[in-house]
């Protein structure tokens, strides 16, 4: 059964909004612990910062920078299965806030977990690569993504 045109795309401020309520969702979620649990539990010398001609160089000590990433990495991985799990639902909370719902493009029907999932982590590549796969958004009328080409969904505003 192909999609109806009684579904519109989601546009692109919703889009852009669910975007920003997530990524701050993200922030008070996993950096903020993983932040306050680095300068609670971790190495006691984190930083050397110098100042030099009148400019100042700080750096990391390597035992500071792997006990960060030993606290990031299970944090964000948690809360990339949680997110998923809220996608397949039909939307996480930004998605929920700005009235929009992940659909498979064909049926318009709920997708399962593990196609959310492969989207959370298309679309954190998409993020992280600058917003490339972000920007076809811009270039076809269905607003779709690369994260939602590959996975074969769309974003609808029912």
């Amino acid at each position: 059964m192909k999609a109806t045109t009684r579904h519109l795309p989601a546009s692109l401020l919703q889009r852009a909004g669910a975007l920003l309520v997530d990524a701050l969702l993200f922030a008070c979620l996993v950096l903020v612990p993983t932040t306050l649990i680095t300068w609670w539990f971790g190495p006691e010398a984190k930083t050397f910062c110098q100042i030099r001609n009148g400019s100042e160089s700080c750096s990391v000590t390597p035992e500071a920078l792997r006990f960060t990433r030993s606290v990031f990495w299970p944090i964000a991985s948690v809360f990339v299965l949680v997110y998923s799990r809220s996608i397949a639902q039909g939307a996480s909370i930004g998605k929920k806030a700005t009235e929009i719902v992940v659909v498979d493009a064909e049926t318009a029907r709920p997708i399962s977990y593990g196609r959310a999932l492969a989207r959370t982590v298309l679309s954190v590549v998409s993020v992280a690569a600058f917003g490339l796969g972000m920007l076809l958004a811009l270039t076809n009328p269905q607003r779709r993504t690369l994260h939602d080409y590959i996975v074969r969904t769309r974003v609808i505003s029912p």
